[in-house]
């Protein structure tokens, strides 16, 4: 072989190389032909359903430098992937190749070869004239050839010649072996006196092809011709000799032999030429560049001393004038070209042509600066700086210069878009849309000529609705109205969607584009793209570039984020309407009148119209009663969600209620399903999934507003003897962790309404809880929390994927439609576009927006279950701390006994705040802290809804421990304890916002503090001192306080901690004298205060009894 691998991807282009490639590994090339030791490859590459792609490759070797030329059929022509794969399985196929020796060079005869065999010639038109290559092929019995192998015209000279050459062939050899060798091929090439008579010898044979025996035509010699030279005119009054009686479709070549030849490669054939002149002369007259005006009488003359006996045919003369000095109007020309790529079906090319306007005289960019008329040719003196500024406004709106492909040349072609042939339908219309306008505004022309996407714009939109008989379903088509034709525009809009070039597109795409609609075609009477036959009747097919409608998609792209939903979900009739549920049509009854989208004329069922804008006004969401027996008085912002709760139901819809946290969530929800038994629709049990921390609040919620509702606490080692009452209850309490466990339990059962607390719990939708969730069967969702958006979007993807499976599309489709665009793009109108989409069925309500309703001070209570080890420490020190009180008590009296009950009341608080703070050796190797893992879930979601913080302890080795889970959470802060010098720096960080969280020792900071920026106040380790709490909690709720304060109280239920709050609301006595004002510090309780304080962790504290029922709680 001539070349290498390293040579095929040094000679052609990476791209095309690897596509080639992977044809090469396909087994997509049949075998080539190889000939002269890789000089010359040919090959059919197969092409299912259409014409094979052809491909010639010469190869050159001077020196160490491999030249490949590859001609391919395709539309890229030279050294495309069809190359490159040739080339590739030539390399595999190495096939072994006749010695081609040198003349005179004699060697040992070989073996006669079979008389089925015979001589072949091969002409190839080059630049250096006619090539004329021989081949030794072996003859089938169709009269076709098969096996050829390149036959060298020196092996004539052997001893023994082939048999199968016949006597004009060895003439022939012996002729064509003395010619001049090409270079570097070594190719003959026919020239000299007998050139005519060795071609018309080689055509009488009947063996004579043109470039490839396989598939190159059979030439034979055709009749001779008589043709005339004349000088053809330009556009710009220049002259260039041609044959004058050659028809439009011949395409003949002229072949400069020893006579003149012709060669009609359509026809095969070859013959003679007669035009009169000497071969010479006419070789020289064709080959002479263009003659200027000014220049034609200084050629004729040379032509007629050089030539004084041929009768050449004269040049043309014609007069110049100047033009006077003006400025130029540039004219911008757009254009649409049809070719045929060899065989294969239409392409186009769309092009622009830049030229300026002087004062009536057209000149071309980049053209000469005259102008010919046909009679006179005038000379304009061009004004460049204008010229060029022009050039570049072009460039300015995406334009390249570049050539026209199977075009006459231009040089004033101008193409938009990236690929070779400048096909960027979207750009093009962009520029009319909007460059267009421009350029005319600065004193363009703008023209066009026969241009594919010349565009017409719709007058009005129209929906035309019917109902169906299934209930509650709508048949609907949609489209423009032009000149008072009505055309459906809704199965072209779909159909393009559903076969857009790169996949279903996403809104963000859709906003960079322009669509089009080819209208009144009578060649496409199957498009579906035209209107009624009426219409049609009146309206004949138009030529190209007349029948574009233009869609800008930024007008209607509310319209096409629709329908991108429905591409592949959404039913059709025969007549192509889109079948539609309620909520469906609601979405297209919003481009109505909302000032969005391309406003519709709405047609067809007027009820079906205003059923369709009820679900979607949810402003006009009607009130119901709060259900009777709710132990709380609803404020206006939770009676509406409470509406809106109701109105998610009645229309069989899902929801998220993500109100700021302490704003109600659960007495609102509580609320909803109390109604839902009271109206009978709650046939069911309605199923709660919170987290553990919060899984005894809503029972202790459930029981002081909701005391009608029976309820279960799936929770503890001896829920399963639990389950069984499922169906006997209203309400069924269980958490996230169990959900893997008690799958099948729950799984047999059906609810009514299934409620995800937390719900950013099921934030990734591969996990275990998140899998199970959507298994569960239950008429009505619905989700809580304050933070549906935490991380990213797919966060509130997989919420909705829970509650409205398909409302956002798959999470593919999420992820392009919306997530990249926003996330990685801030796009905001894709912001915009998701916050309506999700808008009816998100309900968010801040602190801010509902200041009015709250009253200054909320207070809340919240609890959390101690739970393994933690659990056994609190028993283990219980035990023994109640053992030593009970000692020191007997031996020196309940008046002498305080600080032994101190002390043992302060390592049960102790382990309820967290083991390390107890200094006990088996209490430092617990690791469990219920207490901490709940505050640290309340203090994300609180400063994502900008809450500012104040969160007192009485422990500063507990602020210490926070300290580390805040760094470690990323949630910045300041501390304030006795060992502050500069008490004055973490208040003013706080005051000027520039951090949310403030941690407190309640000793060091408890008073004299001004801390007015507060909004929430977190009591870490409340105790029996209400009035040292209320002096903290003071800090914030205080004059000068703007906003409503919520004060948090983290209690471990059934401990210590809830049996002193509980004393405290039974007790208001005990509740204010525990510690006298006036500093007495002696114990304020009884004995049996005291037993009752260090008795046991009940079972209470994991099942459904609670020491905060209805009458001990505090409003």
């Amino acid at each position: 072989m001539l070349f290498t691998l390293i040579d095929i991807t040094a000679q052609i282009p990476s791209q095309p190389f690897n596509k080639g490639w992977e044809l090469f590994t396909e087994g997509r090339i049949s075998a080539p032909n190889i000939q002269r030791g890789g000089a010359l490859i040919t090959a059919v590459v197969p092409r299912p359903g259409s014409q094979p792609i052809r491909v010639y490759v010469r190869t050159d070797k001077t020196g160490d430098t491999i030249t490949i030329d590859g001609e391919c059929s395709c539309a890229r022509k030279r050294n495309c992937e069809h190359v490159a794969a040739v080339l590739l399985q030539a390399l595999e196929d190495k096939q072994t190749l006749p010695a081609t020796p040198t003349s005179g060079t004699h060697k040992k005869n070989k073996p006669a070869a079979s008389p089925q065999q015979a001589l072949l010639y091969v002409l190839q038109p080059s630049e250096d004239g006619l090539l004329i290559e021989t081949f030794a092929a072996r003859r089938l019995k169709n009269g076709t050839y098969a096996g050829s192998t390149y036959f060298e015209p020196g092996q004539a000279t052997q001893r023994t010649p082939a048999r199968f050459l016949e006597a004009g062939d060895l003439e022939l050899l012996d002729a064509l072996n003395q010619l001049p060798r090409a270079h570097p091929t070594g190719i003959p090439l026919l020239s000299g006196p007998r050139s005519s008579h060795l071609l018309e010898t080689m055509l009488a044979s009947g063996r004579c092809f043109l470039q490839d025996i396989q598939w190159g035509p059979q030439l034979k010699q055709g009749a001779a011709r008589a043709e005339t030279l004349h000088w053809v005119v330009d556009d710009f009054g220049n002259q260039c000799c041609d044959w004058a009686l050659r028809s439009e479709d011949d395409d003949l070549e002229i072949l400069g032999l020893s006579s003149l030849w012709y060669l009609d490669r359509e026809q095969g054939q070859c013959g003679i030429l007669d035009c009169g002149l000497p071969v010479a002369l006419v070789t020289e007259l064709l080959d002479l560049p263009a003659v200027e005006a000014g220049q034609a009488d200084t050629v004729q003359a040379d032509l007629q001393q050089r030539y004084p006996d041929a009768d050449i045919p004269p040049l043309q003369h014609f007069d110049v004038v100047t033009a006077a000095r003006t400025k130029p109007t540039p004219c911008l020309c757009l254009s649409s070209a049809e070719y045929h790529d060899w065989g294969d079906l239409s392409e186009y090319e769309d092009f622009a042509r830049l030229s300026f306007d002087y004062d009536g005289i057209p000149l071309a960019y980049q053209g000469p600066s005259t102008y010919f008329d046909g009679e006179c040719i005038t000379q304009v003196t061009r004004d460049k700086k204008t010229e060029q500024a022009a050039i570049k406004t072009l460039c300015q709106w995406g334009f390249e210069e570049g050539e026209a492909w199977d075009l006459q040349a231009h040089d004033d072609c101008f193409f938009l878009g990236s690929d070779d042939f400048g096909n960027d339908v979207e750009n093009w219309l962009d520029f009319q849309m909007e460059g267009v306008p421009k350029l005319r505004a600065q004193g363009w022309r703008i023209e066009y000529d026969n241009f594919r996407f010349q565009l017409v714009e719709a007058s009005h939109w129209y929906c035309d609705v019917d109902q169906l008989e299934k209930q509650d379903w709508f048949s609907m088509s949609l489209g423009v109205e032009i000149d008072g034709r009505r055309v459906d525009l809704l199965p072209t809009l779909l159909e393009y969607l559903h076969n857009f070039p790169r996949g279903l597109p996403n809104a963000e795409e859709i906003t960079t584009q322009n669509f089009v609609i080819p209208l009144f075609d009578e060649a496409d009477d199957e498009s579906g793209n035209k209107p009624d036959e009426e219409s049609l009747d009146e309206q004949p097919g138009q030529q190209l570039g007349e029948h574009l409608l233009l869609l800008p998609a930024k007008r209607i792209l509310p319209l096409l984020e629709i329908l991108l939903e429905m591409v592949d979900s959404v039913a059709r009739d025969e007549g192509q309407h889109l079948h539609l549920n309620r909520v469906q049509l609601a979405r297209f009854t919003a481009l109505d009148h909302d000032g969005n989208g391309p406003g519709l004329h709405w047609l067809g069922d007027d009820e079906a119209k205003q059923l369709a804008r009820r679900l979607r006004e949810l402003d006009g969401i009607p009130a119901v009663s709060p259900p009777d027996g709710l132990q709380a008085t609803l404020r206006p912002y939770q009676q509406q969600g409470l509406d809106w709760l109701q109105f998610l139901r009645e229309y069989r819809l899902a929801g998220i209620l993500a109100d700021d946290m302490g704003l109600g969530k659960t007495v609102q929800t509580l609320a909803h399903v109390l109604l839902e038994k009271q109206q009978g629709r709650a046939d069911r049990p309605s199923l709660v999934i919170a987290p553990t921390s919060l899984m005894f609040n809503w029972r202790r919620e459930a029981e002081r507003f909701t005391p009608q509702l029976k309820v279960l606490v799936l929770h503890g080692p001896h829920r399963h003897e639990q389950f069984a009452g499922i169906a006997h209850h209203d309400l069924i309490l269980t958490t996230y962790p169990l959900l893997s466990r008690d799958k099948e339990r729950l799984l047999s059962h059906a609810f009514h309404l299934l409620i995800l607390d937390e719900a950013q719990v099921i934030k990734n939708p591969k996990a275990q809880a998140s899998h199970v969730v959507r298994e569960i069967d239950a008429r009505h969702r619905l989700c809580l929390t304050g933070t549906p958006l935490e991380n990213h979007l797919g966060e509130l993807w997989s919420l909705f994927d829970f509650l409205l499976p398909g409302l956002l599309g798959d999470s593919k489709q999420f992820r392009r439609f919306f997530r990249s665009p926003i996330e990685k793009r801030a796009n905001e109108a894709t912001a915009e576009r998701l916050s309506r989409r999700i808008r009816p069925f998100l309900l968010r309500r801040t602190k801010q927006q509902v200041a009015t309703e709250l009253p200054p001070k909320t207070e809340i209570i919240q609890t959390v279950v101690l739970e393994g080890k933690q659990r056994e420490l609190y028993e283990t020190v219980r035990l023994a701390m109640h053992r030593r009180v009970r000692e020191e008590i007997e031996r020196r009296g309940m008046g002498r006994s305080q600080i032994v009950v101190l002390d043992a009341l302060l390592k049960l608080r102790q382990v309820c705040c967290d083991p390390r703070l107890v200094k006990l050796e088996s209490a430092q190797k617990v690791k469990q802290s219920a207490k901490l893992t709940l505050l640290m879930e309340l203090l994300p979601e609180m400063v994502e809804e900008g809450r500012h913080i104040l969160l007192f302890s009485q422990f500063t080795r507990m602020l210490g421990l926070i300290e580390n889970e805040l760094k470690d959470a990323g949630i910045a802060y300041v501390k304030l304890t006795g060992q502050t010098r500069d008490r004055e720096k973490p208040v003013q960080q706080f005051q000027d916002g520039e951090t949310p969280l403030f941690l407190i020792s309640l000793k060091a900071g408890g008073v004299g503090l001004n801390l007015t920026r507060a909004d929430t106040v977190i009591h870490y380790d409340p105790w029996w001192n209400p009035a040292v709490e209320r002096q903290a909690t003071d800090r914030a709720h205080r004059i000068g306080q703007q906003q409503a304060v919520f004060v948090y109280k983290l209690i471990c239920e059934g401990t210590l901690e809830e049996k002193i709050y509980a004393m405290q609301q039974r007790k208001q006595a005990l509740a204010d004298g525990l510690y006298q004002p006036d500093g007495n510090n002696e114990l304020q309780w009884s004995e049996k205060d005291l037993e009752a304080l260090f008795g046991p962790l009940n079972e209470h504290s994991r099942n459904n009894e609670s020491l905060f029922t209805t009458k001990n709680m505090k409003t």
